[in-house]
């Protein structure tokens, strides 16, 4: 069933979904242009031990609580009340299906990788242009607000709400309407809009880099997962990487 500007439940879900959209897309736009803080001009680190650990749990919580609700319920609402579908049919319009999970698992690693080489590829040729590293990465932003411990556990759960958001439910919808090709650009490009809080170029214009990737093999595999996968495998790696290269210039600082 289509959307119905006269049934009252439907605008109820148009309500609910611009505000998934104001608060994921057009809020960080907002702070890409200086209207609201980003989270570079966050002071975290003059605050005491404890507070630091009571405010990182707080900013946890309410992270994870929205993610669910903007990414994941309101998306279900949405095919709940306007398309009249149970929940189960709503994740199976989103390609959240268990056939053929280990032919989409191995999409998303080959996807991942493909992903990481050729953003460090990208990356190296940006530092050689004379760019500073912690431009290329929004690692040291997030890492104002939270401990590496967190840091992982956020990058491997916030990609289920994402995917399901871009390459399930929007995509699902702009496919229906303009096809599958322009689906993965147009998703790609609103995934990128919603990195910009960090008040970076670098990190908007990778993210849309990959939700083209993720886009092409969800179009292939007609599987979500693939692409939760890849996303996971690519943010868990990336943050591994940036780990251990923090550990050995500390321990070079030790040393010194």
């Amino acid at each position: 069933m289509d959307f119905n500007i006269k049934k009252p439940l439907h605008i109820l879900a148009l309500l609910l979904i611009s505000v998934s959209f104001f608060i994921i897309i057009i809020l960080p736009i907002f702070s890409f242009v200086g209207m609201f803080p980003t989270t570079q001009s966050i002071e975290f680190e003059q605050l005491s031990e404890s507070l630091r650990l009571m405010s990182e749990i707080f900013i946890l919580i309410f992270q994870l609580a929205l993610v669910f609700v903007l990414l994941v319920l309101i998306p279900v609402l949405w095919y709940i009340l306007v398309n009249e579908t149970s929940i189960k049919d709503s994740f199976s319009r989103m390609k959240l299906r268990l056939q053929n999970i280990d032919m989409a698992f191995l999409w998303g690693i080959l996807a991942a990788g493909l992903i990481f080489v050729v953003i460090f590829a990208i990356e190296l040729l940006f530092i050689g242009m004379g760019h500073s590293a912690e431009d290329l990465s929004n690692i040291p932003d997030i890492q104002q607000l939270f401990s590496w411990p967190t840091l992982f556990f956020l990058v491997a759960f916030q990609p289920i709400g994402e995917e399901i958001f871009f390459r399930g439910f929007l995509f699902e919808k702009i496919e229906g309407y303009a096809g599958g090709y322009i689906a993965i650009f147009i998703t790609a490009f609103l995934f990128g809009l919603a990195h910009m809080s960090y008040g970076k170029i670098f990190p908007v214009l990778m993210p849309i880099l990959m939700g083209v990737v993720l886009g092409f093999i969800v179009l292939k595999t007609k599987n979500l997962y693939s692409a939760i996968v890849a996303h996971i495998a690519f943010n868990v790696t990336s943050l591994t990487l940036a780990y251990l290269g923090w550990s050995l210039i500390e321990d070079a600082a030790l040393i010194l």
